[in-house]
């Protein structure tokens, strides 16, 4: 067995995988708790609720599996896979699998949250193989990001293509959401207020630096709306905007190269019927909604690899 572990901004993941098959054996994931009306938790915050889950989650497993069967962990432990990337919330989980790993003596494998997030998305988009080479998409809280991957099995190199100058669309759907009174993260009421409406109007974004964008502008936008606007509407003419700007940042991308949607942005539905019913090519594909959103399964799944080219 593997264990796969993330602690992200806002949920504690925990997945076991079969070392041989790859079937998953236990899972949980567990949101950290933000109060009503703020709109989201210090780091501080983060770490020490999640050294609390953390434990509870392993206890919880240490009671359905055998730990002793354990071969090896993997975890997320900064957000990307470059020098100097650096959250603490991550730290969290590399304090606690340093401890399993050493007194297990069983060997640690680290990865970036922005990996899983892909791996995760490729593992469940329906494509039968790996692509050696690929588009992703990473649309989270902390991340609008257009990238360029190249597999290396266990191992991604990415390089940014485009991204917002300012903040992501999981912040602005959040900001909005808290405003109209949604609990955080707001996205998953927003898509089930949203799909009650009919509005199919959506505001222009303006392209900077080839491939780079700002939205910041479109929070008071959207604060302006809420005044005249029902909130079902405003809800939906967001995830228009978002689904309209995406579709203008993959159009010219070419032919054969898939383009993978990752991050909990990109599980809602709208944004993704959007993006279906403009993909000229084919070539766009999308995680399932429950591996879109922050997850341990691509971080473990690389983990897998890794053991076995060991």
């Amino acid at each position: 067995m593997i264990l796969g572990i993330d602690t992200s901004c806002y949920t504690t993941s925990f997945i076991v995988l079969s070392i041989e098959t790859g079937e998953i054996l236990f899972e949980d994931n567990r949101m950290l708790k933000v109060k009503n009306g703020e709109r989201g938790l210090r780091q501080s915050e983060g770490f020490f609720m999640h050294s609390g889950q953390l434990t509870e989650i392993f206890e919880k497993m240490s009671r359905q599996l055998p730990v002793a069967g354990l071969k090896a962990i993997a975890l997320s432990s900064k957000p990307r896979n470059i020098e100097d990337s650096y959250m603490p919330v991550f730290h969290a989980g590399l304090l606690f699998c340093r401890n399993i790993s050493n007194a297990l003596g069983i060997p640690l494998y680290e990865f970036s949250h922005q990996e899983g997030h892909i791996k995760a998305a490729l593992k469940t988009c329906g494509l039968d193989d790996e692509p050696s080479h690929f588009i992703s998409m990473h649309l989270s809280g902390g991340t609008t990001e257009l990238l360029d991957v190249k597999n290396e099995g266990d191992r991604y190199e990415i390089n940014i293509i485009g991204r917002t100058l300012d903040i992501n669309f999981g912040q602005l759907i959040d900001r909005i959401g808290v405003k109209l009174g949604l609990p955080f993260p707001a996205g998953r009421a927003m898509d089930e207020l949203a799909g009650t409406s009919d509005c199919e109007a959506f505001f222009k974004i303006d392209f900077k630096f080839h491939e780079d964008f700002n939205i910041s502008g479109l929070e008071n936008k959207y604060t302006q709306m809420m005044e005249t606007h029902e909130p079902a509407y405003v809800c939906k003419h967001i995830f228009n905007t978002i689904g309209r700007v995406l579709e203008l940042w993959i159009k010219d991308r070419e032919e054969n190269i898939p383009i993978i949607l990752a991050g909990g942005v990109a599980s809602n539905r709208i944004i993704k019927t959007y993006l279906g019913q403009n993909d000229r090519y084919g070539s766009v594909y999308f995680a399932s909604p429950d591996y879109s959103r922050d997850n341990a399964l691509g971080i473990a799944e690389l983990g897998r690899t890794r053991y076995w080219r060991r």
